[in-house]
């Protein structure tokens, strides 16, 4: 399995023959730890609604035996303080973390591209996942928690990602997603 043909093969990861600026977001998301049982996510989301949130971003899982639910939601302050008031009334843990958005559109492969150069520069993903869009960024975008968000987020900024044409173009990306 090669890297996509826009980039030149090096020991210590890729080069992009064309330099194209990344559009990046940096955002916090707000990871809720619930109680596994009816109507602790409406709560949480009514209490949203109440203090005039607008979220942008749901993702739910479970974390042992609690639900997490991880919101991302504009204006960021209001949230964080919906989430303290949470905290108040006894609902949580809640962790505020911080996350990178990166655009992904009309950018096939360019998750596994970025997922390469933070390999490379041994930077772990803690986890990703996909977004209709976030403010700044025009269409879908990829949201990545990094363990190391500063290093992570100059590696972005500093990388030559290649145009997207270059991708498009190419008979290898044919039907390939932003994977």
């Amino acid at each position: 399995m090669g890297l996509s043909p826009a980039f030149e093969g090096k020991e210590t990861g890729f080069v992009p023959r064309i330099k194209v600026p990344m559009q990046r977001v940096q955002m916090s998301e707000f990871s809720v730890y619930l109680q596994q049982r009816p109507g602790e996510l409406a709560g949480v989301l009514d209490a949203a609604k109440s203090a005039g949130v607008k979220i942008t971003s749901i993702s739910t899982t479970e974390y042992q035996d609690r639900g997490c639910v991880r919101l991302l939601g504009t204006p960021e302050q209001s949230l964080r303080q919906m989430c303290e008031s949470l905290v108040d009334a006894g609902i949580g843990p809640i962790v505020e973390a911080p996350v990178i958005g990166v655009s992904v559109e009309n950018r096939p492969g360019m998750i596994r591209d970025l997922s390469v150069l933070m390999a490379d520069n041994r930077i772990n993903i803690r986890y990703c996942y996909l977004i209709p869009g976030a403010e700044g960024i025009d269409g879908p975008v990829c949201v990545f928690r990094f363990d190391e968000h500063d290093r992570a987020m100059d590696l972005i900024d500093s990388a030559d990602w290649p145009a997207a044409e270059l991708h498009m173009d190419s008979d290898d990306s044919a039907g390939e997603s932003a994977a």
